[in-house]
């Protein structure tokens, strides 16, 4: 888990550099920011409460879409439009946090959650509660769901982040948390523009037969 506590000062850095506005076209008539475009397409997946924690805290509608962080709604709307052309459908179940959504998902949550308070002792051996910050506070994660979300989907789902990197997202958690996908500092070839539609893809392979690759 250490090589996931990113310094906080590079997330404050990266994050001011990856939120440069996109500038809308003086053209009414031209195609939309690609920012604008990909937060319109998350939207337009399905979205659904995850059912793992004790009540519907609604971290997946229109408002928490919109204050994901520019890059990551970019790179999260191409990866997931990819997989979602070769696998079928996938649901969001939760998008950008405030602090008391984060309370809320972490109450009856069954897997890891950052906002659980916790007891740590301080050097001069005081014990204080304090709870940590998500990835989903900060605008650059995603919970997403795979098909009927079985385990072979939710592999199938990794694999291909794993195997297309140009896409700039990965899922840390591996099986302890099979929904969370984050923004992971991706190529800087990719950083500042949408996915091209000739980047080359890799597919899953020795995946269940209901979930391979749709026929094109």
């Amino acid at each position: 888990m250490g090589n996931r506590r990113l310094p906080w000062l590079f997330l404050i850095i990266a994050t001011v550099i990856w939120t440069t506005p996109t500038q809308a076209s003086n053209d009414p008539s031209g195609p939309p920011p690609v920012g604008e475009s990909a937060v319109t397409f998350l939207k337009s997946l399905p979205r659904d409460w995850s059912h793992s924690s004790a009540r519907d805290c609604k971290t997946y509608e229109d408002k928490n879409i919109d204050k994901l962080v520019e890059p990551f709604a970019k790179f999260a709307a191409a990866f997931l439009e990819a997989y979602q052309r070769l696998y079928g459908e996938v649901t969001i179940t939760s998008a950008y946090r405030t602090s008391k959504e984060q309370v809320c998902v972490c109450q009856g949550e069954r897997g890891p959650c950052a906002g659980r308070p916790h007891v740590v002792e301080t050097k001069g051996g005081h014990r204080i509660v304090v709870r940590g910050i998500s990835r989903h506070q900060l605008g650059i994660a995603l919970d997403v769901r795979p098909g009927m979300g079985s385990v072979e989907e939710y592999r199938c789902l990794h694999k291909f982040a794993s195997l297309n990197p140009q896409f700039g997202v990965y899922f840390p958690l591996g099986s302890r948390d099979y929904p969370h996908m984050e923004l992971r500092s991706p190529d800087p070839h990719y950083s500042r523009a949408a996915m091209p539609a000739s980047t080359a893809l890799t597919a899953c392979s020795k995946v269940n037969a209901s979930i391979a690759p749709h026929a094109q």
